[in-house]
């Protein structure tokens, strides 16, 4: 997992039975101080993992009293050192889970923070754009300057030097392919709105995701998050609302954690996204040196399919498109959410990079099976569909990496619990 230095110095609880008597509650507590190292005084926050165990992560938990009205909680292991904070997050508060074990639990205290650092860092800038950047290190840049047809991400950055996503038509890198000049890096389109093609941007068409507003740009010492305001308007008149949150975790280590949350609105009558294969809520294109056509990568998904053809279409829960790029592995896993619309989503992939959530185009994906389904679905006036993904920008292979688990740790985290 990608949050394993998390876990040292807390305080590991194993399942014990102890008769408690008034006669003997020294002695038990000794015994309780034993196995835990020092017992904490007050509020302590305990993550607990089921039989599966746990890869680590994002968890939400509440809290009452004083501490539910700070923006940020310590958390501090039995050694008094801060180890992880809990930054708040509407009601609840988030906090990064260490790995765990099967039935695994551990305990921090808790405390109102001082002074917390904002290790993921927004910083909005005059030119339309958004840099995120962790521990110092620049991760992505959102764009959504009024002359771009839509907004996107770019670069995204591993350790800010590995470029995990393709540079055209951003910028110009000798040798890359300069085919598809709408697959800009990291972004959301879909080909087909009420007849306006929202992923191509041929001239035929001025179909244009425009930014209405910048409704949150956050910072802090466990997420950072950007929440936009869209219309996609077509040739005619608008076609649909849109609404997009990122939130960026801190995390351990190179590895990247993104949740992303796509809500469209009708806010204009029913909005009809027809059946067409070109399309993807949450879409790539990979940096040709870890594609398939032109690098050493390959795609693998959750249903133990592999490249590119074989996952083209079919659906899985994950999609991991993995590679070597200047001598280090590497990839860019794409989680589907159990309560997404046609979970697990089927994919629009290719082999040379281009990789994208499409549960609507299932005319195409169905084709050859024997019974061709219709993807097309209607958000009725005043309704609204949403969309939920994690992607995780990753160190090592797919096996390397722990796909599955990480994909469990986001379906079924560990709990998180206040007590005392």
């Amino acid at each position: 997992g990608i949050f394993n230095k998390f876990r040292s110095g807390g305080t590991t609880i194993r399942t014990e039975v102890f008769t408690m008597t008034l006669d003997g509650l020294w002695k038990t507590l000794s015994i309780l101080a034993l196995i835990s190292g020092t017992a904490f005084a007050g509020p302590t926050l305990e993550f607990h993992a089921d039989a599966d165990g746990f890869a680590g992560g994002p968890v939400r938990f509440t809290v009452e009293g004083d501490l539910a009205k700070a923006d940020v909680l310590a958390l501090t292991d039995d050694n008094g050192r801060t180890v992880g904070y809990a930054q708040k997050d509407g009601d609840e508060f988030v906090a990064l889970a260490p790995s765990l074990k099967r039935n695994e639990t551990v305990s921090y205290a808790l405390s109102v923070a001082k002074d917390a650092p904002n290790r993921v860092e927004l910083t909005q800038n005059d030119d339309h754009t958004i840099d995120v950047t962790i521990d110092g290190t620049l991760f992505t840049s959102y764009h959504y300057a009024p002359d771009l047809r839509k907004p996107f991400l770019y670069p995204v950055l591993l350790e800010g030097k590995y470029r995990m996503t393709r540079g055209y038509p951003m910028e110009d890198f000798e040798g890359e392919p300069k085919d598809h000049i709408h697959h800009k890096s990291w972004w959301v389109a879909y080909g087909e709105v009420n007849g306006s093609d929202f992923w191509g941007e041929s001239d035929k068409s001025n179909a244009t995701q425009r930014t209405d507003e910048i409704a949150e740009v956050i910072s802090g010492p466990v997420f950072g998050r950007l929440h936009a305001k869209n219309s996609w308007v077509g040739d005619e008149k608008k076609e649909v609302s849109e609404e997009r949150v990122y939130t960026f975790y801190a995390g351990e280590g190179p590895d990247r954690l993104t949740d992303m949350k796509v809500t469209f609105t009708a806010t204009d009558g029913d909005a009809v996204f027809h059946d067409t294969k070109e399309g993807g809520i949450c879409s790539f294109r990979l940096n040709p040196k870890i594609d398939e056509k032109h690098g050493n990568g390959k795609m693998t998904n959750s249903e133990g399919q592999s490249t590119a053809a074989e996952c083209w279409g079919k659906p899985a829960k994950w999609n991991d498109y993995s590679g070597t790029l200047d001598g280090q592995n590497l990839g860019v896993a794409v989680f589907d959410n159990p309560d997404n619309l046609r979970y697990p989503t089927r994919w629009h992939i290719r082999d040379y990079g281009l990789y994208g959530a499409n549960c609507f185009g299932l005319s195409y994906f169905t084709e050859d099976e024997e019974k061709k389904l219709n993807g097309e679905y209607t958000i009725k006036d005043g309704d609204s569909l949403t969309f939920h993904y994690r992607v995780l920008i990753h160190t090592g292979n797919t096996e390397e990496a722990n796909i599955e688990q990480e994909y469990q740790a986001y379906t079924d985290p560990a709990s998180a619990v206040v007590k005392g």
